[in-house]
C-alpha cells in the first residue's frame, strides 16, 4: 500500500503543475482570440481546483 504522503505529495505536484500551467498559458497565450487555448486553460483551472480540495480532504483524513 502506498504511504499517504506520496500521495500526498503527488497531489501537491500536479496541483501546482496544472495550475503553473494554466497560468503561463493566460499570461503568454493570445486566449481572446483563440478559443483552444481557452479551454484548455479553464480545464487546467478546473484541474487545479479539484487538486487543492483533494490535498485539503488528504489533510483532514491525516489529522
Amino acid at each position: 500500500m502506498v504511504p499517504l504522503h506520496i500521495v500526498f505529495i503527488a497531489t501537491v505536484i500536479l496541483t501546482a503543475a496544472s495550475g503553473l500551467a494554466a497560468t503561463c498559458i493566460v499570461v503568454f497565450g493570445d486566449t481572446r482570440r483563440n478559443e483552444g487555448q481557452r479551454a484548455v486553460a479553464e480545464k487546467l483551472a478546473q484541474i487545479a481546483m479539484i487538486g487543492a480540495a483533494a490535498m485539503t480532504s488528504l489533510l483532514a483524513v491525516s489529522v
